[in-house]
């Protein structure tokens, strides 16, 4: 997986292939989608390398139990305990508080903690001091250890802000009554299934606090009598609205290094691991059972042998037929298909005789569906293999256009599309929803070469995941969006 600083996803949601894009979901058989290729393991080292392997090959309740088993039991620091772990679980490069609720991603903070020093503590206002954040909140849980001091789910935030989250469920804020200086917000949600008040954290850790939640949901399942109710869950379990939402969050904000390294160090004072972050597929397989499999990565094992991970279990009766994978470039169908890669069964191992390094391919999939019987659409996916690229690739992709990430995203109700040619052409610009069906049609004409914008309004549209699909020539890039109505 890629590493470095928050913004360095985990290559299973959002990835990037010379033009940025992120989030494959499958469109159509004859579309084809950009993923990237990256080199890497999954997040679980060595030393835990068969930790989930009671939890593979089973989806929905059996799942969440399987995992329930495999991460109850841990090792409590108890409450006064969190502040001696913080230092090591959440600290930033600097080595200073880690706290979501004001820090900037790749920007400038109003202000930092230092571990141990303004601990609250009283405050007025923003920077006095920082507490213990419950993510879910202490009252749904009763108050009940060892949930109140699980690591898993309670960070070192400013009090202030963790004030003005108080109870609320998190979600997505229509008008703010409240924005803290890094952007997180309270107001009524806007969200789908609710509309009372909220805490909406800011997008870049969306990701972090969904996966807290389905990891709470999964290691208090059954174990949660002292458990009480709130506007997003039931004892344990996530409503219909926060699941969705939560799963959405996760898609959306894909799982970084920050939280590679934070399931790392937990791991060492609680002895369990959060699975969504070492398997993020889990949800899908929990919480999303109808949803047909996407392609979620392609990239290099060796240089004749890719990985595709998919978004969730894949048949293995249809998947380790070689017949339903093709390369372009008269390669054909791989010579060998590997089905679960290191017991995980949303990836397959394809070996081909020869590839070539630095050189774009399409690989069309067939006839797969997931391991509860949900048909993925067959489609195509572009990647590019590792390596060098050959002077024939490069003068190939000189007169290349580069479809932009639309701006803002997620967007209310419109946004700006942005892309660059380097020569005329006919060019289309079509937008689809997550089944494949075309919403509207944005382009359909010549246009010369330099940068170009487009104004998309989904006024009307339901809120969700969309896709928008560019062509001119023989050259296509398809990139995610995300309306939030």
């Amino acid at each position: 997986m890629l590493s470095g600083t928050h913004g360095s996803k985990v290559l299973r949601s959002s990835l990037v292939l010379l033009m940025l894009v992120t989030n494959i979901q499958v469109l159509a058989q004859s579309n084809i989608e950009k993923v990237s290729l990256s080199n890497g393991n999954n997040s679980v080292d060595n030393t835990t390398a068969d930790y989930y392997a009671g939890a593979y090959k089973i989806y929905g309740t059996p799942l969440r139990l399987a995992l329930h088993n495999i991460i109850k039991g841990h090792t409590s620091l108890g409450y006064d305990g969190l502040y001696t772990a913080y230092p090591t679980t959440d600290a930033k490069p600097n080595n200073k508080v880690w706290d979501m609720y004001s820090d900037i991603p790749n920007g400038t903070p109003q202000y930092t903690f230092t571990h141990g020093v303004k601990k609250c503590g009283n405050y007025s206002g923003e920077g006095d001091c920082y507490n213990r954040e419950h993510s879910w909140c202490d009252s749904w849980l009763g108050a009940t250890n060892p949930a109140r001091a699980d690591l898993f789910h309670v960070y070192p935030t400013d009090g202030y802000v963790n004030n003005r989250r108080s109870n609320y469920p998190f979600g997505v804020v229509g008008t703010a009554t409240y924005t803290s200086s890094n952007g997180s917000k309270v107001g009524s949600c806007v969200y789908p299934g609710y509309s009372g008040t909220v805490f909406e954290p800011i997008n870049a850790y969306k990701g972090d606090f969904a996966r807290s939640a389905m990891y709470m949901s999964v290691r208090y399942y059954l174990e949660d009598s002292g458990f009480s109710t709130s506007p997003g869950t039931n004892k344990s379990n996530l409503l219909d609205w926060y699941a969705n939402m939560m799963f959405d969050w996760s898609v959306q904000d894909t799982v970084s290094t920050k939280e590679i390294d934070r399931n790392n160090a937990v791991f060492t004072f609680q002895h369990n691991r959060n699975p969504f972050i070492d398997h993020p597929e889990f949800a899908a397989e929990i919480w999303k059972t109808t949803m047909p499999p996407a392609v979620v990565t392609v990239r290099n094992e060796t240089i004749n042998s890719l990985i595709v991970d998919f978004s969730r279990y894949v048949d293995s009766s249809l998947v380790t037929k070689a017949v339903n994978f093709t390369l372009d470039r008269q390669i054909g169908s791989p010579i060998s298909v590997q089905w679960g890669v290191n017991n995980d069964v949303s990836k397959v191992l394809l070996t081909f005789a020869q590839l070539t390094t630095g050189t774009n391919y399409i690989l069309t999939i067939n006839n797969l569906k997931s391991i509860n019987g949900i048909v993925m659409k067959d489609t195509s996916v572009a990647f590019r293999t590792s390596g060098p690229q050959s002077l024939s690739e490069e003068l190939k992709n000189e007169k290349s256009f580069l479809l932009e990430q639309n701006f803002p995203n997620p967007f209310n109700p419109t946004t700006e599309i942005r892309f660059q040619m380097q020569e005329s052409g006919l060019v289309s610009l079509k937008v689809f929803d997550v089944m494949g069906n075309q919403v509207t049609d944005l382009i359909n004409s010549f246009m010369g070469a330099g940068e170009h914008q487009v104004t998309f309004n989904a006024a009307g549209l339901s809120s969700g995941i969309y896709y928008y699909q560019m062509k001119s020539g023989n050259k296509l890039q398809t990139m995610r969006m995300m309306i939030l109505i």
